[in-house]
């Protein structure tokens, strides 16, 4: 499995307006050839070991939009096709953001999506 992580920094104050822009979507992505999920997170405060990360830290503001892919085509002939570049073009409010956006992107080691596609075989005595 491969998973692609859009890091986009939000205004706070226009955090409603940027996830509205995804309750609407087109959805084109979702019926690209290897596509399996997207999720849309909306950031809460850093915590370590259940407290929080540090002391009067400015409330985070970066969303993360999550894609999973069957692999690592799958996802790069998404990126180029005409479909991603129809749904990439509509124009959005710039003052919604605030900041660079970045991607991120992660071939699955092991975990609950790693299994689905290659499940462990059980120990034996």
């Amino acid at each position: 499995m491969y998973v692609s992580i859009n890091h986009i920094p939000v205004v706070k104050e226009r955090a409603e307006d940027f996830e509205n822009l995804f309750r609407n979507r087109e959805g084109s992505v979702d019926t690209q050839p290897g596509f399996l999920s997207l999720d849309v997170l909306r950031p809460a405060p850093k915590m370590a070991m259940g407290k929080p990360f540090e002391e009067n830290a400015p409330e985070p503001n970066e969303y993360q939009v999550v894609t999973r892919w069957v692999d690592e085509e799958s996802f790069k002939n998404w990126i180029r096709s005409d479909a991603f570049k129809k749904s990439h073009s509509r124009g959005s409010d710039p003052t919604i953001f605030v900041g660079r956006s970045y991607q991120t992107t992660h071939h699955v080691v092991d975990g609950a999506s790693a299994c689905a596609n290659n499940p462990r075989k059980p120990q034996s005595d």
